[in-house]
């Protein structure tokens, strides 16, 4: 399989400049050179390959006659979760852009203990970019703004099925096994610190129609909790997707 490399626009056939870093990783980490077949994709479902048409300490140049557009998975799988200490979350962002989550929400909740930075968040995005690469996924993950608990749930539509990990619900896959078959653009799981939730934080979600949901009798830690649901709800949807 030919190397992989992200563009910051849309793919169309024609000529395409790689941007600084991929560039400098086509040209001074795998040594390409001129005549090189790569493929470029560009984050939003469209991929495409062809030769190299220059490679200089300046710039390097992609020929695509063809691209190929992959639409996207539906329902899209959302993840508002805490954030966990560290590289716990580098490796949480690669395994859920792995896993095909759409959109990840860091959230700040009464018990949270971590709130990351814009240049945190920033840097999980080249992650995600990366993940992208490895598992030749074309689409991004969308990494969102860090958002209070009260106020995401405020933002939530009614019609996207919502579910809270928290002990005593129903198992995730038969909760969500029940609204699959639906036509429903997302699907949305909120995880927790390692706190907990506090009463009024399930309260709130509730009063706006969230189901709990439960990923087992073990107490997880945040990123393997998100992992759990995400490799649930991957699952099911794969399975859906089949028996259309």
């Amino acid at each position: 399989m030919p190397p992989r490399f992200w563009i910051d626009r849309p793919l169309t056939c024609g000529t395409h400049e790689l941007c600084e870093s991929e560039a400098h990783h086509a040209r001074s980490v795998l040594r390409l050179a001129v005549g090189s077949v790569v493929e470029v994709f560009d984050g939003r479902g469209a991929c495409g390959v062809g030769p190299l048409q220059r490679v200089d300490k300046k710039v390097v140049m992609v020929q695509i006659d063809a691209v190929e557009t992959t639409p996207s998975a539906l329902p899209r799988i959302v993840l508002a979760t805490a954030v966990p200490k560290g590289e716990r979350m580098d490796w949480l962002v690669e395994k859920a852009t792995e896993l095909g989550v759409s959109r990840l929400i860091p959230l700040k909740t009464t018990r949270s203990t971590v709130d990351p930075r814009d240049s945190k968040l920033d840097r999980l995005r080249g992650q995600v970019i990366a993940a992208c690469k490895q598992s030749r996924r074309n689409e991004l993950m969308e990494i969102a703004p860090v958002v209070h608990w009260s106020e995401f749930v405020a933002s939530l539509r009614e019609a996207a099925p919502f579910f809270v990990a928290h002990p005593g619900g129903q198992t995730l896959s038969q909760t969500v096994s029940q609204v699959m078959p639906a036509a429903t653009a997302e699907v949305i799981v909120a995880i927790g610190p390692e706190g907990g939730w506090t009463d009024e934080e399930v309260a709130l979600a509730e009063s706006r129609g969230a189901q709990r949901i439960s990923l087992g009798p073990q107490i997880l830690r945040i990123e393997t909790a998100a992992l759990a649901a995400a490799v649930l709800l991957s699952g099911l949807r794969h399975d859906r997707d089949q028996n259309l």
